[in-house]
């Protein structure tokens, strides 16, 4: 504790209110996911399964789109990216207290999320940017544990506000990304620091700084195709994420097939707190302890932890067994998610950093493909063979990690783009 508190003080002020603005920003956005499918049937008329397309593919193209927002992070400021996707985000959010057709409601969900997206992308480059390299990874760590504070407290608080109109949740968003957005505004030249610091000695000599040739979208994405360390990072965060994304529901839609729809309830129950006591109460302790030249040996635990976790799920439904065996199963999301973001910030290029993560974003791509892999094989085989699915995926998830960790950096030829930039 003594030394989470001294990193804590140790950080930049900037970065103090960049982590409460994630944390604000994940409480109104889990505030409205859980809103949402009522909203959209009750107040827009959406059926069941219009509502399933809306909120996957708007999270799809979310997530998708997100590779350009990684590279305008490297193109412009990153904290005046970061205002102006809050207000956006905003502008959205109160669109949908007045806005009531499908088609235009789909619309503005599918711009919101392609601004949360990239907001996340600017975030993490904006951390690699603020805060030294020896507590980035703490500083990962601690993001991630705020965010799902926001993710536990939401939804409740999202409900509370229904009681204040159709719209409510979203402007209690909109009041809660505000109050967050205020200080980011005010204290903007907090940002600017590092970004100047590099103009300096040029500036003092006298010389004007040589202005270089910055590289197009589809030079990057050649550039980051060409790094296989990322791809092979991404296709195994895509597994991953496939498995620990999705837990709540891929167990919600085993339990109900195993056990009496009472019995389940109570155990997803069991399954959701479980989960969040161990992400918020370990991911801190856990992540901080990821080095890079130690992360495929953490990377291996938090592998192993998920396999452990997966067979013990898959032997019994005690609710104790349960319990434990998603305690060991939510080790290994703690330590994976965090190591992630720690390898994507050793390799990549000062210059590109933003454009990395937003291809790293890409492995919330797994979040829509888990419940209908997980669908498909309850429906046409054995519940526990699900399970054993899944295992196979971490299996293959940890060969790409090791992979990503042993491969070379990319062929010299790519790396003119870089040279480029």
């Amino acid at each position: 504790m003594k030394n989470f508190l001294t990193m804590v003080r140790e950080l930049p002020f900037a970065m103090k209110i960049l982590l409460a603005s994630s944390a604000a920003r994940g409480l109104s956005f889990f505030a409205i996911l859980a809103y949402m499918p009522i909203y959209l049937y009750d107040t827009v008329g959406m059926g069941g399964a219009a509502i399933g397309y809306v909120i996957g593919g708007s999270v799809l193209v979310g997530t998708l789109a997100s590779v350009y927002g990684g590279y305008l992070a490297d193109r412009v400021t990153k904290i005046n990216l970061v205002i102006a996707l809050d207000i956006a985000i905003m502008a959205l959010y109160l669109s949908l207290t007045v806005v009531r057709d499908p088609f235009t409601v789909t619309a503005v969900l599918i711009l919101a999320n392609v601004a949360s997206s990239s907001m996340g992308v600017a975030g993490n480059a904006l951390i690699s940017e603020l805060v030294r390299p020896e507590n980035r990874t703490k500083v990962f760590s601690l993001r991630y544990s705020l965010q799902n504070i926001g993710a536990a407290a939401g939804p409740f608080l999202g409900v509370a506000a229904v009681a204040a109109g159709a719209g409510g949740p979203f402007v209690l968003s909109v009041g809660v990304i505000g109050a967050s957005l205020l200080p980011l505004v005010l204290f903007r030249r907090r940002f600017l620091t590092t970004g100047t610091a590099t103009a300096a000695p040029a500036a003092a000599a006298g010389q004007e700084p040589e202005r270089e040739e910055e590289p197009g979208f589809l030079d990057v994405l050649r550039r980051l195709r060409a790094d296989r360390r990322l791809a092979y990072f991404t296709v195994g965060g895509i597994l991953s994420i496939v498995v620990y994304g999705p837990l709540l529901t891929f167990m919600s839609q085993y339990l109900v097939l195993v056990e009496d729809r009472d019995t389940a309830y109570r155990l997803v129950a069991y399954v959701s707190a479980a989960n969040a006591v161990v992400v918020i109460g370990a991911q801190y302790a856990l992540g901080s302890r990821l080095r890079p030249d130690t992360l495929m040996k953490w990377l291996t635990v938090g592998t192993g932890a998920f396999v452990v976790g997966l067979l013990a799920m898959s032997l019994s439904t005690n609710a104790a067994v349960i319990v434990i065996a998603v305690v060991v199963f939510s080790i290994g999301e703690v330590i994976v998610v965090p190591a992630e973001f720690t390898f994507i910030d050793s390799i990549a290029p000062e210059k590109l950093r933003g454009s990395y993560f937003g291809a790293q974003n890409l492995i919330h791509v797994g979040i829509a493909l888990g419940p209908v892999i997980c669908g498909v094989l309850l429906q046409h085989f054995a519940p526990a063979v699900m399970f054993y699915v899944l295992i196979a995926l971490v299996a293959a998830s940890w060969w790409l990690y090791a992979a990503g960790c042993r491969a070379t950096v990319a062929p010299r030829t790519a790396d003119k783009v870089v040279n480029a930039a």
